[in-house]
């Protein structure tokens, strides 16, 4: 896998609204190994391998992440925010921050005072020094609608742990692109509509128009989920998710049985470690609008373990994210149109 672009899709800000331009370097690497590129209104961009093929299988990985946006400059040039996203307020105070600004980028300080320290931290308490003078000299640089994400960079740690701000979803991203890449390799006859989609952390958007314009006959998406591996979580509630020991394939009322065990067949044949979880209900992903869109189209969930979600330094594990795309190459290479998704069949 191509940890350099991984890293580049860690390290580049995508606040959930403003995904175009990490959506451009998408197109940028995923022109030498498609057939097609699409695009659309929303921002979704869509990889195509083997477009002419019946059979059209659509991976979803939202390109968006979490952060703040600027919504009041104060007299004083200290600048407000809203959040996008869930973010943990908490987790702001003290940190440095980037403010992207129309055509040139600002760095500022969220506020650290007692203030930051009450019980109930919101969004809106948030405060962002820039150093400007007061609210004329912020406005040369900053204007309402600005999005900031913090100031981190992703950093390789011990035995295959990858740190990052983002790895939620653009770990998922990366996933679905690599496994057309592989799945190209590997001599993959059917269409593959790898789509990096956008607003899926305030909104569900993006998934919505990609599956109603693909109009795919499988879609499978691609998230993190929670790992139950670390003080404070409980595997009895939804599984025991640990990372290292591969993707997980998600039990829930809107995953399609029959795909679920076409993964595990793979990965059984293939000898790809891979873990269970079980949700009932809303999945809160993409799959959720995926599943919902046009007539209704056969869905999975793919999930990446995740440690700290939401938070400044999220920790996943390398060789998740190789096994989750080595699995969907070969999910991919095996499914085709005499393959029966009908749950009565």
């Amino acid at each position: 896998m191509n940890k350099d672009f991984l890293y580049t899709l860690l390290d580049n800000m995508s606040v959930s609204g403003n995904e175009i331009p990490l959506q451009k370097k998408v197109i940028e690497e995923m022109k030498p190994y498609c057939d097609e590129i699409r695009t659309d209104y929303t921002g979704n961009v869509v990889s195509v391998l083997n477009p002419d093929a019946d059979f059209k299988v659509m991976l979803c990985g939202h390109i968006d992440e979490i952060g703040l946006v600027v919504s009041h400059i104060l007299e004083s040039g200290l600048i407000k925010v809203m959040k996008a996203g869930g973010i943990y307020p908490r987790t702001y105070p003290g940190h440095q921050v980037v403010v992207h600004g129309y055509g040139q980028t600002v760095y500022g300080t969220v506020v650290n005072s007692e203030d930051m320290g009450k019980e109930k931290l919101k969004d809106s308490d948030l405060i962002i020094d820039i150093g400007a003078k007061d609210k004329e000299d912020a406005r040369k640089y900053v204007q309402e609608g600005d999005p900031v994400h913090l100031h981190t960079y992703h950093q390789e740690m011990l035995n295959g742990y990858l740190s990052a701000r983002a790895i939620d979803d653009r770990g998922g991203a990366f996933i679905v692109l690599e496994a057309l890449k592989r799945a190209k390799e590997k001599g993959c006859k059917i269409g593959v509509y790898s789509v990096t989609t956008v607003g899926e952390e305030t909104s569900l958007r993006g998934a919505h128009w990609a599956a109603n314009r693909v109009k795919p006959d499988v879609a499978v998406i691609v998230d993190v989920t929670y790992a139950t591996d670390y003080p404070g979580t409980s595997p009895e509630e939804s599984g025991d998710v640990k990372l290292g020991k591969g993707p997980v394939i998600c039990n829930s009322s809107m995953a399609n049985k029959k795909v679920n065990e076409l993964l595990k067949t793979c990965a059984k044949e293939k000898k790809i470690p891979y873990q269970m979880e079980t949700f009932i209900g809303r999945t809160h992903t993409d799959a959720d609008q995926v599943h919902f869109a046009g007539e209704g189209f056969v869905t999975a969930l793919l999930s990446l373990p995740l440690r700290y979600m939401h938070s400044p330094a999220e920790v996943c594990h390398l060789y998740d994210i190789e096994n989750s795309i080595e699995l969907l190459a070969e999910f991919l290479c095996k499914v085709d149109e005499k393959t029966d998704f009908d749950p009565f069949a």
